[in-house]
């Protein structure tokens, strides 16, 4: 759920932004390049960057995705990647409005949940006969 919080804006080019977290895209000459460190068949690295100059960024990596969809969890590992290695970046943010409409959902959903539970409750079984009796006949003595 937590992934209708955020958006991945469409691929950029020029110097890549220090304080967001971006996604690197690999072409075919970084996959080979970072393939001993980040495994083969990379296809997007993510994390923020730390440090770039004119031909590699540093970036403390987040996750790796590979071209096959898996993805790995890293823990901030410091890595540089050749600039010539990268196709472009992709800049991953928080979407406040992609936000309030998930939790409005998720309310709304719970608030319906909670009504409808509370209603099936609070049916009442049919009796027969007058208000205090068992419903039973028969024969009085």
């Amino acid at each position: 759920m937590l992934q209708g919080c955020y958006e991945t804006l469409p691929l950029q080019q020029g110097p890549a932004p220090a304080t967001v977290s971006v996604q690197l895209v690999m072409n075919d000459k970084g996959r080979l390049a970072v393939a001993d460190k980040l495994g083969g068949s990379v296809d997007r690295v993510e994390g923020v960057v730390t440090a770039q100059n004119a031909d590699t960024y540093t970036i403390s990596v987040t996750d790796v995705y590979q071209l096959n969809g898996n993805a790995a969890k890293w823990e901030h590992e410091s890595v540089t990647i050749s600039k010539d290695g990268v196709e472009g970046y992709k800049i991953h943010r928080f979407n406040q409005a992609r936000t309030v409409v998930l939790a409005a959902s998720v309310t709304a959903a719970l608030v319906l949940f909670v009504v409808t539970a509370g209603i099936k409750a609070t049916g009442s079984s049919a009796t027969s006969g007058p208000p205090g009796s068992t419903g039973q006949t028969g024969p009085s003595h």
